[in-house]
């Protein structure tokens, strides 16, 4: 018989367990907190964005480090299977855009019926228990240590699974410990609010449903679309904290090796330039729509005329000294530069959130380590990696959980096999 120690009880490790448990493996889940699935608790504002219906294209358009890697993986459980998983195990669904949620808006309920599931397997769940170190020896671990016991090949276990998570939600020990065994990425926050050199605190608390970014980075152009929000130190919401996915690494001073008390405070560059945040406050509307809109016959006040779109107080700040001209006594060049502030806001970038902040982790375990098709380690035979954990991470929109899902349950599925 088998036996499988899975370190870590979130979204990946849970959907492990689940796929490698039959009558041939035990299966034991060892978890650092008090309860499983804390992270996945709190995910989507509690509400939790478990995974959407994007197409195979679309969905990998949405995957930011090593789509490549990720493609065995979702071709072996994607997105289609994990609703059909969800449905099986009774939970209804709701679905909004191309986003899918349990249907009773409770992250917190779908946990509770993950863990009735692995009781019902009979699968051991250890809690409170952290590991602190790893011992390889002959291209295998031979010992797992945690603080509350060690753990040795052959007595206590035949494979082990990281699915230890990335830095985010709760202080993570594990790639400090796994950094000598194995390559590991460099560890940035991703997902994360944006703070700009522009102070918006006036506008705090203003948001708006759809605006689209541009960041020019590296000869690159990278957009992103969805929800902004006006903060005390800058910018956040949807559109925001998936541009912070690409901009993040683009950097000249990081420092990788302290991730946690990287200082935040000091203005980014990259390549010794500044690096602006160019905003389209109304995406929907072309720039010959909105001259139409701002500069027509009618002797409405422009801030009135832009506010039937805009918040009247974001109107304001936009048209600044044009707020009370006569549309008629404008020359072109202020139309445009009215335009431009409206559809081409820049905003030079200053930093970002902490990690600690951070939805998810960009870095981890490199994929080169680790075979896609079964998610084992090349050069340690019993030992896997799911998760959080691989430098494997994704924009907003329920792309990270599937990451975790589809590759815990292919490594679930290999040791199921073994």
């Amino acid at each position: 018989m088998n036996k499988i120690l899975i370190i870590g009880g979130g979204a990946a490790g849970i959907m492990t367990a689940l796929t490698a448990k039959n009558e041939h493996n035990e299966v034991i889940i060892i978890e650092k907190n008090k309860t499983l699935g804390q992270k996945l608790s709190i995910t989507g504002g509690g509400r939790c964005n478990i995974t959407n219906t994007n197409d195979r294209d679309e969905f990998f358009k949405n995957i930011v480090s090593n789509s490549k890697f990720f493609y065995k993986s979702f071709h072996h459980f994607s997105n289609h299977d994990m609703i059909l998983f969800l449905e099986e195990m009774g939970i209804k669904l709701s679905y909004e855009n191309e986003r899918v949620y349990p249907q009773h808006q409770s992250a917190q309920r779908l946990v509770n019926a993950l863990v009735e599931k692995l009781e019902k397997q009979n699968i051991r769940v250890k809690l409170n228990e952290k590991m602190t170190d790893i011992i390889i020896k002959d291209k295998n671990a031979v010992q797992i240590s945690t603080n509350k016991v060690d753990y040795y090949l052959e007595k206590d276990f035949t494979h082990i699974v990281l699915a230890t998570g990335g830095l985010s939600y709760n202080k993570n020990d594990s790639f400090e410990i796994l950094k000598d065994k194995m390559k590991i990425s460099t560890l940035y926050p991703s997902l994360v609010p944006i703070t700009t050199v522009t102070d918006f605190s006036h506008l705090s608390g203003i948001s708006l449903q759809d605006v689209c970014l541009r960041v020019n980075l590296n000869n690159k152009t990278y957009k992103t679309h969805g929800s902004f929000l006006f903060t005390n130190k800058g910018v956040s919401g949807s559109s925001v904290m998936d541009m912070s996915a690409y901009i993040v690494p683009f950097q000249d001073k990081y420092d990788k090796d302290h991730p946690y008390t990287q200082g935040l405070e000091e203005i980014i560059s990259y390549k010794g330039e500044k690096i602006f945040l160019d905003i389209d406050f109304l995406p929907s509307l072309s720039t010959e729509d909105l001259h139409k809109i701002l500069f027509d016959s009618s002797k409405k006040m422009l801030k009135t005329k832009l506010s039937s779109y805009l918040p009247l107080k974001l109107s304001i700040y936009l048209l600044q000294i044009y707020d009370n001209v006569d549309v008629h006594n404008l020359k072109k060049a202020e139309k445009m530069d009215i335009i431009n502030k409206i559809k081409n806001f820049k905003t030079q970038v200053k930093n970002y959130g902490s990690i600690k902040s951070a939805i998810v982790t960009k870095g981890g375990i490199d994929v080169s380590e680790i075979s896609p098709s079964n998610m084992r380690l090349k050069n340690i035979e019993n030992l896997y990696a799911v998760g959080e954990c691989i430098d494997l991470d994704a924009l907003e929109g329920g792309y990270n959980l599937q990451i975790a899902f589809s590759t815990g349950h292919l490594a679930g599925s290999n040791l199921a096999l073994e």
